[in-house]
């Protein structure tokens, strides 16, 4: 059981590959999704208007640890 624990991803900012504060890289490392399209889906929700997306990205950038070294898979998982 201990082994499963250890081997789940958690959460993390990952600044080496951000823009701004790494919340975009480490949302699509945790899920496996393609960076641009993360930045691309979160650019729409700050344009269009949501009006919760810049609280929640900030929300996120001051309380999800930050990732200190990126990992080595970052790219192959995030194409």
């Amino acid at each position: 059981m201990r082994e499963k624990l250890e081997n789940i991803k958690n959460l993390k900012r990952i600044p080496e590959k951000g823009i701004i504060g790494g919340v975009c890289a480490g949302v699509a490392y945790f899920f496996g999704w393609s960076l641009w399209l993360v930045r691309l889906v979160t650019a729409f929700l700050f344009i269009g208007g949501f009006h919760f997306m810049p609280i929640l990205y900030i929300l996120m950038w001051i309380f999800v640890p930050k990732m200190e070294k990126a990992p080595e898979d970052f790219d192959a998982v995030t194409k």
